[in-house]
């Protein structure tokens, strides 16, 4: 039974005088592997020793006779600037000649210990091994008269520890034989290498013979990875609403083809499971399973089903499926044959509403989807997830309010508030605030702007702005003012914590100096943790911020370029804004494209 013990320190000595004061025993009785040598510079420990010391529970002094030669693969050279072993007439002695500063830099114990071995030297002693490492410089009796014998030349096979690299390490004769192939295989099989050899690798170092290089000569092979699952859809998950223009200028609002319509029983998505990894093996030939690709489950949602093999999504009843959150569902469109009011009372559907009447004062829709409004929609609140088509239009009496998360189509907008964040479609706009995350567009023959604030984020485009009574009507393009103060509050958090982050570097970097001259107490070891747990949150946080100030700046470039268009005439007391650039409206401009340039707003030609 064996006893092992892994420890580090500043050298190679404090290092081994820890581990044999835990196992408790003399310098000699254990056996030293070297798991990481230790690095300094300029006498600052920039990486420790480690070692694994090992002893036999019931025979401390055979230790060191079970050395394994795996943990040698850097330590098979002899040379006399390092150690020497002379065989004199009172016997084999041993010397030392060099160390590093800080311990053994350029030699080892294990290195002297395989030394002797290999030189077969008979009956050493170990502690006296030890002496002469403790007294470099003096000739140190290690064994008994005997004759010097040759040294073969050798090789050091090392196993990963993973199994899946051998590498060898070949060692010059001394007056012995040299090492043939069948050699060098017999030792990989010694070493239980079965797998992944390298014959052309264990030639060229057989050719080359370069002594002491670690050369590559088997190799496992790592499994590989399945191929992910793959979900197909089978409907258009992308549709937008899109009122049809006709040639006269006028607006078909029947025709906007936004509804994907879908039968009961059709395939919405397919499933392609994912497949099973290819094994590997390692040099000993034991098998490393593959990882199977990732699973993916179908996106079933409201009103769908799986078939039986798991591998088809389809809709368990007629009606319009749609993508939301990832997954599909199919809703049965909630139709108002009237009007909204006092008989229907609110409302609030998860799918899409239609209202062939119209939507009275004081009512409210809410809707998972579009909202379509084949009447009026009077001073009512209508808030859809997608968008909001009103086939009339808006009176909004000055309390009526639409919001939509995509588009806002209607006929006209009067007195009212209309939050979209795609674009806004009308024919008329008259006195109501209306703010777009896109583009504001006036079309049909009359395409009028009068009164109110319009507010878009790419552009505004109408054939007449504003009216010959010199209507106040404001006009703005650019980021909205949310945005703006998201920005802002992003740059200044960003600035925070890049400025903590340097801090925190400073305060690991003191902590590191300090571990490195001794054990850290209690206090600062606290204080370590925490600053490395906030050094992984700003690892985090400061990339994500980054990324959203870069989305947000590329959407200012976007709005930088945003422009205004009146195709026939703009009408003073109108006041314009792009950016941060303003201009009121005095005269009358007729066919013209308003645009900032030079930190100023400038008329052209109509670009629309």
């Amino acid at each position: 039974m064996k006893r092992s013990v892994i420890v580090e320190g500043n050298t190679y000595r404090t290092a081994l005088e820890k581990g044999l004061k835990k196992l408790n025993v003399e310098p000699g009785k254990a056996k030293v592997d070297v798991l990481e040598e230790g690095k300094t510079m300029m006498g600052i420990v920039l990486k420790p020793y480690k070692l694994m010391l090992t002893v036999a529970q019931n025979d401390y002094d055979n230790v060191d006779e079970q050395a394994d030669e795996k943990s040698d693969r850097n330590f098979g050279l002899h040379s006399a600037d390092y150690f020497n072993l002379e065989y004199k007439e009172d016997g084999v002695n041993l010397t030392i000649y060099e160390f590093g500063q800080d311990g053994l830099e350029h030699t080892s114990l294990s290195m002297i210990q395989h030394y002797i071995k290999r030189k077969k030297v008979a009956g050493f002693k170990n502690d006296a091994i030890v002496k002469a490492v403790h007294n470099p410089g003096q000739p140190v009796k290690i064994a008994e008269p005997q004759p010097e014998q040759p040294l073969d030349e050798d090789v050091i096979i090392v196993v990963s520890r993973d199994q899946m690299k051998v590498t060898a390490v070949l060692l010059p004769p001394e007056g012995g034989k040299t090492l043939t192939f069948e050699d060098v295989i017999q030792r990989l099989r010694d070493n239980g290498v079965t797998h992944g050899i390298n014959e052309e690798a264990i030639r060229q170092l057989l050719n080359n013979r370069i002594y002491g290089k670690e050369e590559v000569i088997a190799e496992g092979k790592a499994p590989q990875k399945g191929k992910d699952a793959v979900i197909t859809y089978h409907i258009d998950i992308s549709k937008v609403t899109k009122p049809q223009i006709n040639e006269d200028g006028t607006v078909n609002y029947h025709s906007l083809n936004n509804i994907e319509n879908v039968k009961e029983g059709q395939v919405l998505a397919t499933l392609t499971p994912p497949t099973d990894g290819i094994p590997g093996f390692t040099v000993t030939g034991n098998e490393i399973p593959g990882m199977p690709g990732k699973p993916l489950a179908l996106p079933q949602g409201k009103n769908t089903s799986v078939s039986d093999d798991g591998l088809k999504l389809l809709s368990s009843i007629d009606g319009k499926a749609e993508l939301i959150s990832g997954k599909i569902h199919v809703y049965s469109i909630h139709e108002v044959r009237s009007n909204v009011d006092t008989s229907t009372g609110n409302i609030d559907f998860i799918g899409n509403v239609i209202v062939h009447g119209n939507v009275l004062s004081g009512f409210e829709i809410r809707a998972g989807g579009t909202v379509e409004v084949r009447g009026v929609v009077e001073g009512a609140t209508i808030i859809a997830q997608r968008d909001v088509i009103l086939r009339k239009g808006f009176q909004g009496m000055r309390k009526g309010v639409i919001q939509a998360e995509g588009n806002v189509t209607a006929r006209f907008i009067e007195n009212g508030t209309v939050v979209a964040k795609g674009d806004v479609v009308a024919e008329t706009i008259m006195h109501s605030n209306v703010v777009s995350g896109r583009n504001v567009r006036l079309i049909g023959k009359k395409a009028l702007i009068v009164g109110g604030k319009i507010h878009a984020m790419l552009g505004i485009s109408a054939h007449t702005i504003g009216s010959p009574m010199a209507t106040r009507t404001l006009l703005e393009v650019g980021l909205s003012p949310e945005v703006r103060d998201e920005y802002d509050f992003l740059k200044e958090e960003l600035a925070k914590l890049e400025k903590e982050q340097m801090k925190v570097e400073q305060i690991l970097a003191l902590i590191s100096r300090m571990e490195a001259t001794g054990n850290l107490s209690l206090d600062k070891q606290l204080i370590k943790q925490k600053a490395i747990k906030t050094k992984n949150e700003y690892n985090i946080r400061i990339p994500e911020i980054k990324a959203r100030l870069t989305e947000l700046e590329e959407t200012m470039v976007e709005v930088a370029n945003g422009k205004i268009h009146g195709k026939k005439i703009v009408y003073p007391g109108v006041f314009i804004t792009i950016g941060p650039s303003s201009l009121q409206i005095n005269d009358p401009v007729q066919y013209a494209t308003f645009k900032r340039e030079e930190g100023e707003i400038r008329f052209v030609s109509y670009e629309g």
